[in-house]
């Protein structure tokens, strides 16, 4: 498989590449123009601004299976900190994608849970949370990219990650129907998910799926 993998050096992106690269896949890791991210032997990198339109054109064009893990940088893991991001990055990086991604490329990317139909399931102290400050502002750009691949007819996937802890895989998560206070999930566990829907270990089934601890 021929493997795109946007936010590489991210905590989720980066446990991708490795899996990836680890099953064999032809993984191509894009990282920002300044990261020093290091791709692990085996994986071939490519530094690039996402949000150029035509450098995301030029880089899915070679590619039949993309994984975004792109999410809004903030300046620390407070979710209240001040954004590193534009407020539109991930609806804006899919919108390159829904114009410039072939008929047959599959796509998952990491969304969030809480995020479209999901919210209903979510605990209120969590909706509370995902309506405020700078995690809002995450979630507006979330709900909006969603809805942009819906209304493209694009079948690809999001995965709506409830919250997200530090370590590795182990096949730890699962399909999960609520979002409670202590409701968690590994980053690692999330990137082996993505990657056995995107290699056909299990369907790749779209268009939404909300991730929890197995």
């Amino acid at each position: 498989m021929k493997l795109l993998v946007l936010g590489a050096s991210g905590a989720c992106g980066s446990h991708v590449v490795r899996l990836a690269v680890a099953r064999g896949h032809e993984v191509t890791a894009v990282a920002r123009p300044t990261s020093t991210y290091r791709a692990p032997a085996g994986a071939s990198l490519l530094h690039g601004e996402v949000l150029d339109d035509g450098f995301v054109a030029e880089s899915v064009s070679e590619h039949e299976t993309v994984i975004s893990c792109l999410g809004l940088r903030r300046s620390s893991i407070v979710p209240w900190s001040r954004l590193l991001s534009p407020p539109t990055l991930v609806r804006s990086v899919m919108g390159s994608l829904v114009k410039h991604a072939g008929a047959s490329t599959r796509v998952s990317w990491i969304s969030a849970g809480g995020v479209g139909d999901s919210r209903t399931r979510a605990a209120a102290p969590i909706r509370v949370l995902i309506d405020a400050g700078n995690v809002g502002t995450a979630y507006r750009d979330l709900e909006a990219a969603e809805q942009l691949v819906l209304e493209a007819g694009r079948p690809w996937l999001a995965v709506r990650p409830v919250t997200l802890l530090p370590g590795g895989p182990s096949k730890g998560a699962r399909p999960v129907d609520r979002y409670g206070l202590f409701s968690v999930v590994r980053r690692g566990d999330v990137a082996e998910w993505m990657l056995d829907s995107a290699d056909g270990t299990r369907p790749f089934d779209g268009p939404a799926v909300m991730l929890g601890a197995a």
